[in-house]
């Protein structure tokens, strides 16, 4: 099928190169690509969880190697991130996302754990707070929930987990703060909206928002660009705790 439009994506790309492609039918296809010698863990991790993906979040369609580049396509979505204001009507619409990715089964492969990614700012006596079989996304920063007619669309699985089902949400309420300029208490209000978020003990969020507080800390030390981030999930933490 002819390709008769090329747009590069608005947030830019984390890999070598990505393009929403719009094909002469009018469908879109989004690719992106890693040339040799490029990390290609990521690709292999959003190959693995394709099929269990929620509606709400695109599929995987192929992958290919050719001329020196590891390619792979996904079904496109033509839409724009969204707004995480507190008067924003698309919150909404994340909060649907998000309990789509709650109700999904996660795959018979292997993955990261929760733990396995947190568990370094933990005591070891708290892994239980933090063991699920839920697939996670863990990251819903706002250039990864695309909005068009459709509704709200979590794209990027580069970063699957599996763990409690209120991990994203919790997550999500950083992101508010960060992004959105929410309140704790506003951003509690929102996230509590997510089904999953019900299952939640009051200990297992403490353990989880410090550990994520701390992630966060680290990673500001050498990308003074998070620091925003680093600062809403101490707030975070710290109306947890």
């Amino acid at each position: 099928m002819p390709v008769v439009h090329v747009r590069e994506p608005r947030d830019g790309a984390n890999c070598g190169f990505a393009a929403l492609l719009t094909l002469a039918d009018g469908q879109s296809v989004f690719v992106k690509g890693q040339p040799d010698g490029g990390p290609l863990d990521e690709f292999d991790r959003e190959e693995q969880v394709s099929r269990a993906l929620p509606r709400c979040a695109p599929r995987v369609l192929w992958r290919l190697y050719a001329g020196g580049w590891h390619v792979m396509a996904f079904e496109g979505i033509d839409g724009e991130r969204a707004a995480y204001e507190p008067d924003s009507v698309e919150l909404g619409l994340v909060v649907k996302a998000l309990t789509e990715v709650g109700l999904c089964v996660a795959p018979r492969v292997r993955l990261m754990t929760v733990w396995d990614r947190w568990g370094y700012y933990c005591d070891p006596a708290d892994r239980a707070h933090l063991s699920g079989l839920h697939l996670l996304h863990t990251d819903p920063a706002p250039q990864n929930l695309l909005i068009d007619d459709a509704g709200a669309h979590l794209v990027d699985w580069a970063w699957p987990a599996l763990g409690p089902g209120w991990v994203d949400a919790a997550l999500w309420g950083v992101r508010l703060m960060s992004d959105g300029g929410h309140r704790p208490e506003q951003a509690h209000r929102w996230v509590s909206q997510v089904p999953a978020w019900s299952s939640a003990a009051p200990e297992a969020l403490r353990v989880f928002t410090r550990a994520e507080a701390a992630s966060w800390s680290d990673a500001a030390k050498g990308a003074p660009d998070v620091a925003n981030i680093a600062q809403a999930a101490r707030e975070w933490a710290n109306y947890w705790t």
